[in-house]
């Protein structure tokens, strides 16, 4: 009101203050964010408590903590810890915890630390559909090995890991990332590991971003090498692989890797080692 009466009637601010009785502290007054340092004792409980539930909210903290000390802590209290340690958010949902679970798993730096693996089909005309089992170093983007075959079963599975060991025989406590697949989740492919020294690990249901790169690896492979063809048997689609697994390793930029092919890329990460 009082800046309405200055900009239309062109008077003063104090003479338009006193138009309309309002003082010039009223006026200037700012309310300040009202500040109580939490206890360090009850924030140092909330740290406690915290490490052991994680998924509390507020009022079972408080609850908690109510409980452990034999006093009443109040709710508010406990929201003022949560705010100023900046633990005030949405609860998640199942799909982000997942997710909050995978990013907490180590990270690789330099190649033949993490593999990632899985199958995909491909259509061979007369001889129906074939199954195409993929291992991809996450770091370098090489294609490993693979194996190809009209069947889907745990042996091709594994004998895919077997030849990207006999590729690479420097590759030591490799980790291999799977999906929950009957071939990867079979005792055989699981023992089969355990005496190749490869660790297996599991990405959660209905979580395929926990493989994306391979995810990836199979779109690009399906894009530019299969569905440009149109196979009429299995040993045409075979030879196209074939074809596929050279190229893509020799010749094929990645931009991941600074727009180098996966043996270039591998090439550098050697010489700067020596």
């Amino acid at each position: 009101m009082v800046t309405n009466i200055v900009r239309d009637q062109g008077v003063s601010l104090r003479k338009a203050l006193h138009m309309s009785g309002c003082s010039c502290r009223s006026y200037y007054y700012r309310a300040k964010k009202r500040m109580i340092p939490p206890d360090p004792y009850i924030l140092e409980k909330v740290r406690e408590e915290a490490l052991k539930r994680p998924l509390y909210g507020t009022r079972r903290m408080a609850a908690t903590l109510t409980r452990r000390l034999g006093r009443p802590i109040n709710r508010k209290r406990i929201q003022r810890i949560y705010r100023i340690l900046g633990w005030i958010e949405p609860q998640k949902s199942k799909k982000q915890m997942l997710r909050a679970a995978y990013d907490r798993r180590p990270k690789p730096t330099k190649p033949n630390e993490l593999w990632e693996t899985d199958l995909t089909y491909v259509f061979c005309g007369v001889d129906g559909w074939a199954y195409l089992f993929n291992v991809l170093d996450v770091v370098s983007r090489e294609w490993l090995s693979y194996v190809f075959d009209t069947t889907a079963t745990k042996e091709n599975a594994i004998l895919s890991v077997e030849k990207a060991l006999i590729k690479h025989p420097e590759a030591k406590d490799v980790r291999l990332r799977t999906d929950r697949g009957p071939q990867y989740e079979s005792e055989a492919f699981k023992e089969s590991m355990k005496i190749l020294r490869v660790k297996q690990e599991f990405i959660a249901v209905h979580t395929p971003e926990q493989n994306g790169h391979m995810e990836s690896f199979h779109k690009t492979l399906k894009r530019e090498y299969i569905w440009t063809r149109d196979f009429q048997n299995f040993q045409e689609a075979s030879e196209a692989i074939q074809e596929a697994h050279i190229d893509y390793n020799q010749h094929r930029i990645h931009s991941a890797l600074g727009y180098l092919t996966p043996y270039e890329y591998l090439l550098t990460v050697t010489k700067n080692d020596r």
